[in-house]
């Protein structure tokens, strides 16, 4: 089995997605990108990730109401989620629903480096 870690991006801007795949590339990961809840839920549906990067604002939805499909389906992957709206209110709801981890955009190097020392993956 391969020991490449598999991360998901979900989130609708291409940028942030091309930005993210490439420093993920970078440290060693195989990402894959999904722009849609929908998306997302096809790949987490084929595919086992060790975490997953997930937008707050997403075209078809919100990110909180994939945060439960992740965790029963893939219970050992962690999840990040990445957000403008950087509050208390949705850090706070997002550790409350089953984050492991939140990154207010815009976001940097060194703080995605962080996030997955934080959650060891």
């Amino acid at each position: 089995m391969s020991s490449v870690k598999r991360v998901l991006i979900i989130d609708d801007e291409s940028d942030i997605c091309l930005l993210l795949s490439g420093l993920l590339r970078r440290l060693g990961y195989q990402p894959t990108c999904a722009h849609f809840i929908e998306e997302g839920r096809q790949f987490l549906t084929t595919q086992q990730f060790d975490a997953v990067f997930l937008d707050l604002n997403l075209p078809d939805g919100i990110g909180f109401d994939l945060l439960p499909h992740i965790k029963e389906g893939q219970s050992e992957a962690k999840v990040v989620m990445i957000s403008a709206f950087d509050g208390q209110a949705e850090r706070r709801r997002a550790t409350e629903q089953g984050a492991d981890y939140f990154i207010g955009k815009p976001f940097t190097r060194r703080s995605i480096e962080q996030a997955l020392q934080t959650i060891q993956v």
